[in-house]
Protein backbone atom coordinates (compact mmCIF):
# COMPACT_ATOMS: atom_id res chain seq x y z
CA UNK A 1 0.00 0.00 0.00
CA UNK A 2 1.48 3.33 -1.16
CA UNK A 3 1.58 5.86 1.89
CA UNK A 4 2.39 9.59 1.74
CA UNK A 5 4.80 11.10 4.57
CA UNK A 6 1.61 13.36 5.90
CA UNK A 7 -0.34 9.85 6.73
CA UNK A 8 2.21 8.15 8.93
CA UNK A 9 0.38 9.85 11.71
CA UNK A 10 -2.82 8.30 10.76
CA UNK A 11 -1.73 5.22 10.57
CA UNK A 12 -0.53 4.70 13.78
CA UNK A 13 -3.08 2.10 14.68
CA UNK A 14 -2.98 0.50 11.51
CA UNK A 15 1.09 -0.34 12.22
CA UNK A 16 -0.26 -2.80 15.59
CA UNK A 17 -3.52 -4.33 13.88
CA UNK A 18 -3.81 -4.61 10.10
CA UNK A 19 0.13 -4.59 8.43
CA UNK A 20 3.14 -6.72 9.01
CA UNK A 21 5.67 -5.11 7.20
CA UNK A 22 6.62 -1.73 5.96
CA UNK A 23 9.30 -0.48 3.13
CA UNK A 24 10.56 3.24 2.96
CA UNK A 25 13.37 3.65 0.41
CA UNK A 26 14.58 6.64 -2.37
CA UNK A 27 17.02 9.15 -2.07
CA UNK A 28 16.42 11.00 0.61
CA UNK A 29 18.24 9.28 3.03
CA UNK A 30 17.73 12.11 5.69
CA UNK A 31 13.82 11.43 5.18
CA UNK A 32 13.92 7.70 5.07
CA UNK A 33 16.02 8.06 8.43
CA UNK A 34 13.49 10.33 9.75
CA UNK A 35 10.40 8.21 8.78
CA UNK A 36 11.63 4.86 9.85
CA UNK A 37 12.19 6.69 13.44
CA UNK A 38 8.62 7.51 13.46
CA UNK A 39 7.48 4.21 12.85
CA UNK A 40 9.86 2.29 15.20
CA UNK A 41 8.25 5.35 17.99
CA UNK A 42 4.89 4.67 17.38
CA UNK A 43 4.97 0.54 17.72
CA UNK A 44 6.44 1.31 20.56
CA UNK A 45 4.34 3.54 22.03
CA UNK A 46 1.68 0.65 21.38
CA UNK A 47 3.43 -2.02 22.67
CA UNK A 48 7.26 -2.53 24.17
CA UNK A 49 9.52 -3.73 21.21
CA UNK A 50 12.18 -6.53 20.74
CA UNK A 51 14.12 -5.27 18.05
CA UNK A 52 16.94 -6.91 15.65
CA UNK A 53 18.85 -5.74 13.04
CA UNK A 54 19.07 -7.84 9.88
CA UNK A 55 21.75 -7.85 6.95
CA UNK A 56 22.16 -9.15 3.64
CA UNK A 57 25.77 -10.20 4.65
CA UNK A 58 24.00 -12.01 7.64
CA UNK A 59 21.22 -13.66 5.22
CA UNK A 60 24.36 -14.97 2.68
CA UNK A 61 25.68 -16.64 5.71
CA UNK A 62 22.68 -17.78 7.49
CA UNK A 63 19.89 -18.35 4.61
CA UNK A 64 17.02 -19.16 7.14
CA UNK A 65 17.88 -16.44 9.53
CA UNK A 66 14.78 -14.36 8.54
CA UNK A 67 12.48 -16.73 9.19
CA UNK A 68 14.13 -17.44 12.52
CA UNK A 69 13.81 -14.02 13.68
CA UNK A 70 10.04 -13.56 12.69
CA UNK A 71 8.96 -16.71 14.33
CA UNK A 72 11.25 -16.65 17.73
CA UNK A 73 9.30 -15.46 20.34
CA UNK A 74 10.74 -12.73 22.59
CA UNK A 75 11.86 -13.64 25.80
CA UNK A 76 9.45 -11.11 27.70
CA UNK A 77 6.48 -11.32 25.56
CA UNK A 78 7.28 -7.73 23.18
CA UNK A 79 6.17 -7.51 20.11
CA UNK A 80 9.40 -8.01 17.81
CA UNK A 81 10.85 -5.35 14.94
CA UNK A 82 13.09 -6.79 12.08
CA UNK A 83 14.79 -4.07 10.81
CA UNK A 84 16.66 -4.30 7.52
CA UNK A 85 18.67 -1.79 6.05
CA UNK A 86 19.29 -2.11 2.05
CA UNK A 87 17.50 -5.46 1.34
CA UNK A 88 17.70 -5.90 -2.74
CA UNK A 89 15.37 -7.64 -4.87
CA UNK A 90 16.25 -10.79 -4.41
CA UNK A 91 14.40 -10.88 -1.09
CA UNK A 92 10.77 -10.22 -2.75
CA UNK A 93 9.64 -13.98 -2.42
CA UNK A 94 10.67 -14.04 0.84
CA UNK A 95 8.74 -10.97 1.85
CA UNK A 96 5.61 -12.68 -0.71
CA UNK A 97 5.55 -15.95 1.75
CA UNK A 98 6.23 -14.10 4.93
CA UNK A 99 2.96 -11.57 4.03
CA UNK A 100 1.27 -14.58 3.40
CA UNK A 101 2.00 -16.97 6.14
CA UNK A 102 0.33 -17.06 10.04
CA UNK A 103 3.60 -15.66 11.98
CA UNK A 104 3.63 -14.48 15.47
CA UNK A 105 3.37 -10.97 16.03
CA UNK A 106 6.56 -9.64 14.28
CA UNK A 107 6.85 -6.46 11.90
CA UNK A 108 9.60 -5.93 9.31
CA UNK A 109 10.89 -2.70 8.62
CA UNK A 110 13.43 -1.75 5.28
CA UNK A 111 14.71 1.27 4.21
CA UNK A 112 16.41 1.06 1.13
CA UNK A 113 18.22 3.82 -0.51
CA UNK A 114 19.39 1.72 -3.41
CA UNK A 115 15.58 0.99 -4.73
CA UNK A 116 13.24 3.13 -7.19
CA UNK A 117 10.04 2.71 -8.31
CA UNK A 118 10.53 -0.18 -10.67
CA UNK A 119 12.07 -2.24 -7.98
CA UNK A 120 10.45 -5.31 -7.52
CA UNK A 121 10.40 -5.25 -3.82
CA UNK A 122 8.54 -1.61 -4.10
CA UNK A 123 6.11 -2.80 -6.55
CA UNK A 124 5.46 -5.74 -4.26
CA UNK A 125 5.12 -3.22 -1.22
CA UNK A 126 2.70 -0.60 -3.38
CA UNK A 127 -0.03 -3.24 -4.10
CA UNK A 128 -0.01 -5.57 -1.10
CA UNK A 129 -2.53 -5.04 1.64
CA UNK A 130 -0.81 -5.88 4.81
CA UNK A 131 2.59 -3.83 3.80
CA UNK A 132 2.90 0.19 3.28
CA UNK A 133 5.35 1.79 1.22
CA UNK A 134 7.22 5.64 1.43
CA UNK A 135 9.10 6.66 -1.65
CA UNK A 136 11.56 9.60 0.04
CA UNK A 137 13.19 11.85 -2.50
CA UNK A 138 14.63 15.60 -2.63
CA UNK A 139 11.35 18.06 -1.60
CA UNK A 140 10.57 21.01 -4.20
CA UNK A 141 11.21 24.48 -2.84
CA UNK A 142 7.75 24.93 -1.82
CA UNK A 143 7.73 21.43 0.45
CA UNK A 144 11.07 22.85 1.72
CA UNK A 145 9.78 25.87 2.68
CA UNK A 146 6.80 24.48 4.84
CA UNK A 147 9.13 22.40 6.44
CA UNK A 148 11.53 25.08 7.49
CA UNK A 149 8.70 27.06 8.54
CA UNK A 150 7.25 24.65 10.40
CA UNK A 151 10.17 23.64 12.50
CA UNK A 152 11.11 27.08 13.35
CA UNK A 153 7.45 27.65 14.52
CA UNK A 154 7.21 24.89 16.57
CA UNK A 155 10.02 26.14 18.30
CA UNK A 156 8.98 29.93 19.02
CA UNK A 157 10.68 31.24 16.23
CA UNK A 158 9.50 33.81 13.95
CA UNK A 159 11.34 33.46 10.10
CA UNK A 160 11.17 36.97 7.89
CA UNK A 161 10.41 35.86 4.15
CA UNK A 162 13.64 36.75 2.85
CA UNK A 163 15.30 34.73 5.34
CA UNK A 164 13.16 31.71 4.76
CA UNK A 165 13.85 32.00 0.59
CA UNK A 166 17.26 32.00 1.48
CA UNK A 167 16.89 28.69 3.90
CA UNK A 168 15.04 26.90 1.26
CA UNK A 169 16.92 27.60 -1.84
CA UNK A 170 20.03 26.72 0.26
CA UNK A 171 19.23 23.70 2.20
CA UNK A 172 16.45 21.06 1.05
CA UNK A 173 18.57 18.10 -1.20
CA UNK A 174 18.27 15.95 1.76
CA UNK A 175 15.92 16.66 4.72
CA UNK A 176 18.43 15.36 7.26
CA UNK A 177 21.04 17.73 6.18
CA UNK A 178 17.80 20.35 6.24
CA UNK A 179 16.97 19.06 9.90
CA UNK A 180 20.49 19.70 11.13
CA UNK A 181 21.22 22.67 9.68
CA UNK A 182 18.11 24.34 10.89
CA UNK A 183 18.54 23.03 14.71
CA UNK A 184 22.23 24.52 13.95
CA UNK A 185 20.26 28.13 13.02
CA UNK A 186 18.40 27.38 16.14
CA UNK A 187 21.26 26.95 18.52
CA UNK A 188 22.97 29.85 16.96
CA UNK A 189 20.32 32.27 17.47
CA UNK A 190 20.08 31.88 21.10
CA UNK A 191 17.39 33.68 23.00
CA UNK A 192 16.74 35.62 19.97
CA UNK A 193 13.38 34.36 18.09
CA UNK A 194 13.02 36.16 15.27
CA UNK A 195 15.00 35.19 12.00
CA UNK A 196 16.47 37.58 9.65
CA UNK A 197 18.16 36.45 6.46
CA UNK A 198 21.84 37.94 8.19
CA UNK A 199 21.26 35.48 10.61
CA UNK A 200 20.41 32.41 8.54
CA UNK A 201 23.50 33.66 6.04
CA UNK A 202 25.79 33.46 9.16
CA UNK A 203 24.27 29.98 10.68
CA UNK A 204 23.94 28.01 7.27
CA UNK A 205 25.77 29.89 4.36
CA UNK A 206 29.34 28.28 3.16
CA UNK A 207 31.42 29.60 6.21
CA UNK A 208 30.89 27.87 9.76
CA UNK A 209 28.35 29.46 12.10
CA UNK A 210 31.22 29.41 14.48
CA UNK A 211 34.79 29.25 15.25
CA UNK A 212 36.96 27.74 17.65
CA UNK A 213 38.32 31.19 17.90
CA UNK A 214 35.15 31.92 18.83
CA UNK A 215 34.51 28.95 21.47
CA UNK A 216 38.10 29.67 22.99
CA UNK A 217 37.88 33.37 23.47
CA UNK A 218 34.11 32.91 25.16
CA UNK A 219 35.67 30.54 27.82
CA UNK A 220 38.80 31.87 29.08
CA UNK A 221 36.54 35.25 29.59
CA UNK A 222 33.89 33.25 31.40
CA UNK A 223 31.05 33.69 29.32
CA UNK A 224 28.97 30.53 29.62
CA UNK A 225 25.97 30.73 27.83
CA UNK A 226 27.95 31.33 24.04
CA UNK A 227 30.98 29.34 25.23
CA UNK A 228 28.14 26.02 25.56
CA UNK A 229 26.11 27.34 22.23
CA UNK A 230 29.67 27.46 20.32
CA UNK A 231 30.72 24.32 21.43
CA UNK A 232 27.38 22.46 20.51
CA UNK A 233 27.78 24.33 16.94
CA UNK A 234 31.10 22.90 16.26
CA UNK A 235 30.24 19.31 17.31
CA UNK A 236 27.25 19.72 14.51
CA UNK A 237 29.47 21.23 12.37
CA UNK A 238 31.79 17.90 12.81
CA UNK A 239 34.71 19.35 15.06
CA UNK A 240 36.16 16.91 16.73
CA UNK A 241 36.24 17.24 20.39
CA UNK A 242 40.14 16.07 20.22
CA UNK A 243 40.24 19.14 18.26
CA UNK A 244 39.28 21.55 20.41
CA UNK A 245 41.35 20.12 23.48
CA UNK A 246 44.38 20.46 21.16
CA UNK A 247 43.10 23.90 20.38
CA UNK A 248 43.22 24.95 23.96
CA UNK A 249 46.26 23.10 24.94
CA UNK A 250 48.01 25.92 22.24
CA UNK A 251 46.15 28.61 22.93
CA UNK A 252 47.14 28.36 26.82
CA UNK A 253 50.73 27.86 26.17
CA UNK A 254 50.10 31.08 24.02
CA UNK A 255 48.51 32.82 27.03
CA UNK A 256 51.49 31.41 29.16
CA UNK A 257 54.27 32.68 26.89
CA UNK A 258 52.95 36.45 27.03
CA UNK A 259 52.61 36.31 30.55
CA UNK A 260 56.04 35.47 30.87
CA UNK A 261 57.09 38.34 28.52
CA UNK A 262 55.29 40.56 31.01
CA UNK A 263 57.23 39.00 33.99
CA UNK A 264 60.36 39.84 32.70
CA UNK A 265 59.03 43.29 31.96
CA UNK A 266 57.38 43.45 28.43
CA UNK A 267 54.51 45.75 28.05
CA UNK A 268 51.04 43.74 27.41
CA UNK A 269 50.59 44.95 23.63
CA UNK A 270 54.46 44.22 22.53
CA UNK A 271 54.59 41.06 24.47
CA UNK A 272 51.23 39.97 22.67
CA UNK A 273 52.33 41.22 19.08
CA UNK A 274 55.02 39.44 19.45
CA UNK A 275 53.65 35.83 20.19
CA UNK A 276 51.98 34.07 17.78
CA UNK A 277 50.17 32.79 16.24
CA UNK A 278 48.21 36.40 15.50
CA UNK A 279 44.89 37.31 17.05
CA UNK A 280 41.58 38.23 14.98
CA UNK A 281 41.39 42.08 15.49
CA UNK A 282 37.67 41.47 16.94
CA UNK A 283 39.19 39.89 19.60
CA UNK A 284 42.42 41.89 20.08
CA UNK A 285 40.78 43.66 23.06
CA UNK A 286 38.80 40.72 24.62
CA UNK A 287 42.49 38.80 24.51
CA UNK A 288 44.12 41.51 26.38
CA UNK A 289 41.54 41.46 28.87
CA UNK A 290 42.29 37.93 29.28
CA UNK A 291 46.07 38.18 29.52
CA UNK A 292 45.43 40.68 32.06
CA UNK A 293 43.17 39.27 34.40
CA UNK A 294 44.49 35.17 34.41
CA UNK A 295 46.95 34.83 36.98
CA UNK A 296 50.35 32.64 35.59
CA UNK A 297 49.59 29.98 38.52
CA UNK A 298 46.26 29.28 37.15
CA UNK A 299 46.90 29.33 33.56
CA UNK A 300 49.32 26.40 34.21
CA UNK A 301 46.48 24.72 36.24
CA UNK A 302 44.47 25.22 32.97
CA UNK A 303 47.28 23.69 30.49
CA UNK A 304 47.18 20.81 33.08
CA UNK A 305 43.36 20.71 32.98
CA UNK A 306 43.43 20.60 29.01
CA UNK A 307 46.39 18.43 28.66
CA UNK A 308 44.56 15.71 30.92
CA UNK A 309 41.46 16.17 28.85
CA UNK A 310 43.24 15.40 25.68
CA UNK A 311 44.44 12.47 26.87
CA UNK A 312 41.23 11.07 28.20
CA UNK A 313 39.42 12.26 25.06
CA UNK A 314 42.10 9.80 23.22
CA UNK A 315 41.94 7.41 25.46
CA UNK A 316 38.15 5.86 24.71
CA UNK A 317 36.22 8.09 27.03
CA UNK A 318 33.22 9.65 25.84
CA UNK A 319 35.02 12.71 24.26
CA UNK A 320 32.30 14.97 23.99
CA UNK A 321 31.34 14.59 28.10
CA UNK A 322 35.35 14.95 28.89
CA UNK A 323 35.74 18.09 26.64
CA UNK A 324 32.74 19.64 27.66
CA UNK A 325 33.35 19.23 31.24
CA UNK A 326 36.98 19.93 31.32
CA UNK A 327 35.83 23.76 29.17
CA UNK A 328 32.95 24.37 31.80
CA UNK A 329 35.93 24.57 34.62
CA UNK A 330 38.11 27.14 32.36
CA UNK A 331 34.93 29.10 32.12
CA UNK A 332 34.18 29.40 35.23
CA UNK A 333 37.95 30.14 36.21
CA UNK A 334 37.31 32.67 33.06
CA UNK A 335 34.54 34.16 34.66
CA UNK A 336 36.14 34.90 38.19
CA UNK A 337 39.24 36.65 36.34
CA UNK A 338 37.52 38.78 34.41
CA UNK A 339 34.53 39.70 36.62
CA UNK A 340 36.55 43.52 37.76
CA UNK A 341 37.68 43.94 34.45
CA UNK A 342 34.06 43.98 31.63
Amino acid sequence: MKIKAGQLKALASDLTSSFKAFLIYGTDTGAIDEAACRIQKMLADQKPLAVTDLTADRLRETPTLFWDEVGALSMFGDRRLIRFKNPSDTFVKEMEAYLNADTGDAFVLMTADNLNTKSALVKLADGADRMGSLGCYPQEENDVRATIAGILSENGFIVAPEALVYLAQNLGADKGITLSEIQKLMLFMGDEKQVTLAHAEAAVGNGSAVSVDDLIMHVLSGQAGPAQRDFELLLLEGTASAQLTRAFVMKLNQLLIVLSKMKKGEPVDTAIRGTPPFIPFKYGALWKRIVLSWPESYAMEALDLMLTAEKNVKSGLPADLVCNRALTGLTAAGKKFLAGRR
